[in-house]
């Protein structure tokens, strides 16, 4: 069970903040969502982010002569990354909500008791102080042959854009910024996978989101690097206007990493045991054989559960 001091600490957020920090607590079941089909939604996603590149590039050319590389790269932070208010009060991906919005995306949508999550009512914040967390369940979907939550898209674009700003204006290193994103173990407040990104509030880390987020700089730093011959992005000095050179897929940005079945969460120990009896009761195993094969991916340690390197570690 929750320590008193969870419980008490949890409910003093919840009864301050409201719902606000719920925003932040989305969870996905890809174990139970991977045995139903969907259709990919690859190309609709793509077409979203296409068209929000283009409505940039076509503000910056409307600017005229004035709008530099800069007014491009403010364009393009605004068109992708900028933000709508949810109803907590939290900013939200415009981009991201559009695809949870979209009606011609197929999803896995789960009711709350079917999921691996759902032992207790933890989708009830009113209970968190006696449950001792609070988990909303994201939606999964299709996107270029990989199962992912929805919520990942939002991790891919915020954060990504966040990670990017931190590294590009503020001279960090991804690993530091990764590794702040991620956070030290140990119950805490903080806007972090142990705090209340994760861990404090939902009882999980979800190294599937850092892979996402890391996927989001990595695009970020593609889209906004405007001076090489890869951009996306380039200034035709014939027709003296911007001009999209190459179209964006995420089918170059999305890995197995960003599937929790694939790339497995740390638990609570006590939400370890409900997550785990749910996954026996479906004849499902953690795939220790997939989860090795991340850690090839680019920089694996800062997105990659560590126990897919020390097998050893798994669980733990």
């Amino acid at each position: 069970m929750p320590a008193v001091r969870d419980i008490v600490s949890i409910g003093a957020v919840v009864l301050t903040l409201g719902v606000a920090p719920l925003a932040s607590a989305d969870e996905t079941d890809n174990f139970t969502c991977r045995n139903r089909p969907l259709r990919d939604s690859l190309a609709a996603l793509d077409t979203l982010m296409n068209t929000a590149v283009h409505a940039a590039v076509e503000r910056a050319n409307g600017r005229g002569a004035s709008c530099d590389g800069a007014c491009l790269v403010h364009e393009l932070q605004e068109a992708v990354g900028g933000n709508v208010r949810a109803v907590t009060g939290i900013p939200h991906a415009r981009l991201a909500r559009l695809v949870e919005n979209q009606p011609g995306i197929e999803r896995c949508h789960l009711n709350f008791r079917e999921s691996i999550y759902g032992a207790r009512p933890y989708n009830q914040p009113w209970l968190a102080p006696f449950t001792g967390r609070i988990i909303f369940l994201a939606d999964s979907i299709q996107l270029a042959g990989r199962l992912v939550g929805i919520d990942k898209i939002n991790h891919f674009i915020r954060e990504g854009l966040a990670h990017w700003q931190r590294v590009h204006d503020g001279g960090e290193g991804i690993e530091a910024v990764m590794a702040r994103e991620l956070g030290a173990p140990g119950w805490q407040l903080r806007m972090n996978e142990h705090g209340l990104k994760g861990m404090t509030l939902t009882g999980v880390v979800s190294y599937a989101d850092l892979a996402a987020s890391y996927s989001g700089f990595r695009f970020w730093s593609d889209l906004l690097m405007t001076d090489s011959a890869d951009s996306f992005v380039a200034y035709d000095e014939t027709t003296r206007q911007f001009r999209q050179r190459r179209a964006f897929t995420f089918r170059m940005y999305v890995t197995d990493a960003w599937d929790e079945s694939i790339n497995p969460s740390a638990f609570h120990p006590d939400l370890a045991k409900q997550v785990a009896a749910a996954l026996r009761a479906r004849s499902v195993e953690i795939p220790i054989a997939s989860c090795q094969r991340l850690t090839a991916l680019p920089q694996a340690r800062l997105y990659v559960n560590p126990g897919c390197f020390d097998t050893s570690e798994m669980g733990r």
